[in-house]
């Protein structure tokens, strides 16, 4: 895994051990979807739910993101997240919650914390992605103009995206791996 471009650019981040349950974004999701994002995250902050290896956030920060926050409830997962922060220098910018990503939210509501943009990339047999757009919407914790991205198996049916309370952008899918952009 490496940073893809901005101020960290080729910079390589350490990836999971063999057998973790971390499943990586592969750098062609992850350029599709900054690419599709373009400038909305040099405004403000961004929010990294189920941080894995941390890499999404991380490239937001490369990218020029003032703040990331970073949520996942496995020790491991957060660990990977601390040292690929160390490894690029972004530890200033970063905040980590070790939860689930439904407490996290109550969290950031609590603190009356905002994100420009939202991703999500839960594992494949995650059953609560309609319950964690609604809490989002509910706490109003997206930016009016803000994205969520959502990265799902590509032959998931999403059947959560009939009853999101944002507006569906774009769905696309990469190989294994479909890319759905929600907007508010």
């Amino acid at each position: 895994m490496r940073i893809n471009a901005g101020s960290a650019k080729g910079r390589l981040l350490k990836s999971p051990r063999a057998g973790s349950k971390v499943r990586p974004t592969g750098d062609k999701v992850k350029s599709a979807f900054f690419n599709i994002i373009g400038t909305k995250i040099t405004t403000g902050s961004f929010l990294d739910l189920f941080a894995g290896t941390g890499s999404i956030g991380i490239e937001a920060l490369s990218r020029g993101c003032k703040k990331c926050v970073f949520v996942d409830k496995d020790k491991n997962a957060l660990r990977l997240v601390r040292e690929n922060l160390c490894l690029v220098g972004f530890t200033e910018q970063a905040c980590l919650l070790g939860c689930d990503a439904l407490r996290a939210l109550q969290i950031l509501k609590k603190k009356d914390l905002t994100f420009n943009v939202i991703y999500l990339d839960p594992p494949y047999d995650y059953s609560r992605i309609g319950d964690v757009l609604e809490t989002i919407y509910n706490y109003r914790l997206l930016n009016a103009d803000g994205y969520v991205g959502v990265e799902r198996r590509s032959s998931d049916q999403c059947a959560w995206l009939a009853g999101a309370p944002f507006t569906l952008n774009k769905q696309k899918k990469y190989g294994n791996t479909q890319l759905i952009l929600l907007s508010s």
